[in-house]
């Protein structure tokens, strides 16, 4: 499958990379199919690119490299998303925001992960309301 990017250009890739989040992500709610690219060889970092709007791309991240015991702290509720309901393995990813292009200001989003299982390549972002987190942590620290 041809897709058009923004960042990217034109890319053919396999459609069966696609990720559906039938409930959207936060602020953009119609826009249901993205495509994981890689940033650089060895980079932390991720694109989640929109499959249906060609400037359509977050920059993510494994929280688990921002804080490490992330998932330790979620309440009962908040694991279920964590893992998958038919044992197959998930991903989780939080977006970065990198404020004008102000890389020491730059904060990941831990109160809202995407959480994505990897079998049904389906995705959801979910909220940990009451988890301590906020969708403005620091990646940097000066």
């Amino acid at each position: 499958m041809t897709i058009n990017t923004t960042r990217f250009g034109e890319m053919e890739i396999n459609e069966n990379r696609i990720i559906h989040f039938p409930e959207g992500l936060l602020g953009f709610l119609e826009y249901k199919k993205y495509v994981i690219l890689e940033h650089k060889s060895n980079s932390p970092f991720c694109w989640l690119q929109s499959i249906d709007l060609p400037n359509l791309a977050f920059v993510v991240i494994n929280p688990l490299m921002v804080k490490n015991d992330y998932l330790e702290k979620l309440s009962p509720d908040e694991k279920q998303f964590s893992s998958s309901e038919n044992g197959d393995d998930t991903i989780v990813f939080a977006i970065v925001t990198i404020p004008h292009g102000r890389v020491e200001e730059m904060t990941a989003n831990l109160l809202g992960p995407l959480i994505i299982d990897v079998g049904s390549r389906i995705g959801r972002q979910v909220i940990l309301n009451n988890s301590g987190y906020n969708h403005r942590h620091p990646l940097i620290s000066i």
